[in-house]
């Protein structure tokens, strides 16, 4: 399980293709996800038996989402600026900073041309 602070606009990647962006809607901050329509979006209730179908959207703070059947992630409440969340995958899953991924990739492109 990794936790992870990310400011309003902020966003962390899951896997290569979830993306998770802190938003302020009125006075709250929310976690959005955005991820491809063949993965199921489901908040997780506390008790742990049923699951609510969630359309694409804004979380609120204190849910835990299942993203696909691998990925869940909880929003934890906290006093600063700061949205924190609880992201629990499989070990081979990577997870990155947005602004990391985005150095990867580009590093990436910048060797292809290089050679």
């Amino acid at each position: 399980m990794l936790i992870v602070g990310r400011e309003i606009g902020q966003s962390v990647i899951i896997g290569d293709i979830v993306k998770d962006t802190v938003l302020q809607i009125g006075p709250k901050l929310r976690l959005a996800i955005d991820a491809p329509k063949y993965f199921s979006i489901s908040q997780v209730k506390q008790n742990g038996s049923n699951q609510d179908k969630l359309k694409r959207g804004t979380r609120n703070i204190g849910s835990a989402t299942l993203i696909g059947e691998f990925i869940k992630v909880t929003i934890l409440p906290t006093e600063s600026g700061l949205l924190r969340f609880a992201i629990d995958t499989p070990k081979e899953i990577t997870i990155f900073l947005e602004e990391m991924y985005i150095g990867k990739r580009l590093a990436k492109s910048q060797n292809v041309h290089s050679l």
